[in-house]
């Protein structure tokens, strides 16, 4: 696949481990990756890159992912949002997030590669770039 048809995600998250096992798990599987370490980090890289789906916490310093969350729905309403944190259980989107999906960390990381494969493959922009981008089946 050439490079400009690969999908591109934004992955925000103050946690080097989770940020960078994210970004390798998700590179490995033909996404093209940015990583940002909190808020105000992230929308720098949307100033120069806009993604096609950007992954948040939701803690974070500087700039909350709920922060990010408004700011990233207003300027850039198109880019699919995934929110995730180790505070709320289940896949549901908490009251008040406006991400198109929610990621208990600490759940099974199949989930989050099958919730953002689905999410790419149903943005119109990017539908028939995501085709080849489908998460493998991974054992549990």
């Amino acid at each position: 696949m050439p490079n400009g048809a690969k999908p591109h995600i934004l992955v925000v998250d103050d946690e080097p481990c989770i940020r960078e096992s994210l970004g390798v798990l998700l590179m490995a599987l033909g996404y093209d990756v940015t990583e940002a370490d909190n808020g105000v980090s992230a929308l720098s890289h949307l100033d120069r890159t806009v993604p096609d789906l950007i992954v948040t916490d939701l803690n974070m310093p500087h700039m909350s992912g709920l922060e990010l969350i408004s700011h990233v729905r207003s300027r850039y309403p198109s880019i699919s949002i995934v929110a995730m944190s180790g505070d709320y259980q289940g896949d549901a989107v908490l009251a008040g997030i406006m991400a198109d999906r929610f990621y208990p960390k600490g759940d099974h990381p199949h989930n989050l590669l099958t919730t953002i494969a689905n999410l790419i493959a149903t943005n119109p922009a990017r539908a028939s770039a995501s085709q080849s981008c489908v998460a493998p089946e991974l054992d549990s």
